[in-house]
């Protein structure tokens, strides 16, 4: 075990924080360091270069087409063939992962979600819909819901002029469940455009985090007044827009939601129109370029179901880009069959890129947002997290808080190696917690970032054992939300968790 010292640095995804002292980091042999003044040493990031690509297959009857083997199957990005790194066959009827339990005082990020797609993602955007035709199209959503297949996975979020992005309903497969969740959700009027409405792209991009624990392919049911504001293809470009901040958010969550397996399929909520307009233009470019379907129907029911019985079965494929570092391009993609009566719906392309620091606003949101109180989980990185009394410690009656102990444990394939060129690889992880009372004031804070080192000898034996590092904290009496957070820094992913907690006074 190592004893860590706090760096003394400030920590804003918390706003004010009063930082403690000692932390313990329990690793194997592992060297440990949190020196903010050491030399940098020239590194080179080390990530995957896989590209996944989700492909439905269905007959000329649209029924899907199961069996097919890795060997019928061709992938070509920009017309040159690519060899196939993985391949796998998804299905509803997949038996399930059972039920993790976790242990008495212990809580995790991960028992919320289902361990592997296909899953189905409504969400109602009351910002760019009116309330009567969100009003009308609410009970055609319900309506299906109650009807839906046995083994139907389904999450509903509410994008509201007001509040922002809620989580009406986690993910289930409780079909009355899923409809009263959207039977009872109140109208709400939008205010005038330009008002101060939430943003739209830091929506989907906390959804791509909430779903991101998911392993498989999610499909986005985008429930609007015509389009959703992602255009996908090139940031906009080819669309007009000039913004190149906005260009580059846009590429940004576009990448995010190719790497999470998230196709998006729009549903507007007015039913049959012509498509003469661009907004028009820009839903069916949406759901094409991401992988999604397209619809004009006035039967809301059956085009839900028609598009879920479509995602409900479906390939994965991988392959890995010949380039050695990102070049900023679109690449495109094209799949073939050895079969050419079968019909293929697929994500044409991607950006090759990795997703830029974000400016200084975006940072406050993206930073802040997920420690915040009444926050969407974020499941990028999945945790277990064990809070407990520390009762050996020592402390005078009147005391106004109790010194708590809290345990962090995760799976160290979640997090990213930076490499050095002697082979040496580090990693940086920080640990949040704040508390929050019942008027929803921070009340006690506390956070700590860890730096361990990794030999070539060390490399494989880094993977084999579970991370646990340890945080304590003093609590103060009382009804309690505590927040916890594990940040990887190299590559900007989160974990998130709330937990209710009850301090008591002895």
């Amino acid at each position: 075990m190592h004893c860590l010292r706090d760096t003394g640095e400030p920590n804003v995804r918390l706003g004010k924080l009063s930082l403690l002292s000692a932390a313990v980091l329990i690793l194997p042999s592992f060297a440990v360091s949190q020196n903010p003044s050491a030399p940098a040493a020239p590194t080179i990031r080390v990530y995957s270069r896989e590209t996944i690509v989700d492909v439905l297959v269905t007959d000329d009857k649209g029924q899907p087409v199961r069996g097919l083997k890795q060997s019928d199957f061709t992938i070509l990005e920009d017309g040159n063939p690519r060899p196939i790194r993985s391949f796998y066959e998804y299905d509803k009827i997949t038996t399930p992962a059972p039920a993790r339990t976790v242990p008495r005082n212990t809580y995790t990020n991960s028992t919320a979600l289902p361990a592997n797609g296909p899953v189905q993602i409504f969400l109602l955007d009351r910002i760019a819909s009116t309330p009567a035709d969100l009003q009308r199209s609410k009970q055609y959503i319900a309506s299906y819901f109650r009807t839906m297949p046995t083994g139907t996975i389904v999450a509903i979020f509410n994008l509201s002029p007001s509040k922002g992005l809620r989580l009406l309903q986690g993910f289930t497969t409780d079909g009355a469940s899923a409809a009263s969740a959207v039977e009872n959700l109140d109208p709400e009027w939008s205010p005038e455009p330009g008002s101060g409405l939430p943003d739209a792209i830091t929506a989907a991009n906390q959804i791509a985090d909430y779903v991101a624990g998911v392993h498989g392919a999610k499909n986005l049911m985008w429930v609007l007044q015509g389009s959703p504001p992602l255009i996908v293809h090139d940031g906009g470009l080819s669309w007009g827009i000039r913004d190149m901040t906005l260009v580059h958010r846009l590429m940004d969550t576009y990448d995010i939601f190719t790497r999470e397996q998230i196709a998006i399929s729009p549903i507007d909520v007015r039913g049959v129109h012509t498509i003469n307009n661009m907004a028009e233009l820009m839903r069916v470019d949406v759901a094409d370029q991401t992988g999604g379907a397209f619809t004009n129907s006035n039967d809301y029911k059956g085009t839900i179901a028609d598009i879920v019985d479509d995602t409900l079965h479906g390939y994965t494929l991988s392959f890995v880009p010949p380039r050695p570092i990102e070049d900023g391009h679109y690449h495109a993609i094209t799949i073939k069959l050895s079969r050419t009566d079968l019909h293929l719906r697929y994500r044409p392309g991607y950006n090759d890129e990795q997703p830029q620091p974000p400016d200084a606003v975006l940072r406050q949101q993206m930073i802040q947002g997920p420690m915040r109180l009444g926050a969407l989980p974020s499941t990028q990185i999945l945790f277990d997290l064990h809070v407990e009394l520390n009762t050996s410690s020592a402390q005078p009656a009147h005391a106004k808080a109790a010194p708590y102990n809290t345990t962090f444990a995760l799976d160290p394939t979640q997090i990213a190696l930076t490499e050095t060129p002697d082979g040496t690889r580090t990693a940086n992880i920080e640990l949040d917690l704040g508390a929050f009372d019942f008027y929803g004031k921070l009340v006690a804070a506390r956070s700590q970032t860890f730096k361990f080192t990794v030999t070539p000898e060390q490399y494989a034996a880094f993977y084999r054992k579970p991370i646990n590092l340890s945080l304590p904290i003093d609590l103060p009496h009382g009804q309690l939300t505590l927040h916890a957070g594990v940040f990887d820094t190299a590559a900007n992913k989160a974990g998130t968790l709330e937990i209710p907690l009850t301090v008591p006074k002895k």
